[in-house]
């Protein structure tokens, strides 16, 4: 019996809020690191930061489904969604207009 209780401690220790938050922080970065990878790519081909979101498409709905909050008038997207897509696509303006 103590053995299937320290196996039930470890089974709540691995699926507990700290493992949820660290997949969820791996969504992000996930989001992050394809969205500036595309954005790379779109400078190239002289395309815009439209193209880049519409390739990580598959991220974006990853992380909307890992965070169903939904604010009024947000497109749709859950607020981690959305501020990493600020936090990216809000860096690109910048670095793009002082040219």
């Amino acid at each position: 019996m103590p053995a299937r209780a320290a196996a039930l401690a470890l089974l709540c220790l691995a699926f507990g809020p700290e493992a949820r938050a660290a997949a969820f922080d791996d969504l992000k970065a996930d989001l992050a690191v394809c969205l500036r990878f595309e954005l790379d790519g779109a400078r190239a081909r002289r395309a815009g930061a439209g193209e880049a979101v519409s390739r990580c498409a598959v991220e974006i709905e990853r992380l909307d489904r890992a965070d169903p909050r939904r604010l009024p008038g947000d497109r749709g997207l859950s607020p981690s969604t959305r501020s990493v897509l600020q936090s990216v696509l809000g860096s690109n303006k910048r670095t793009g207009s002082a040219r």
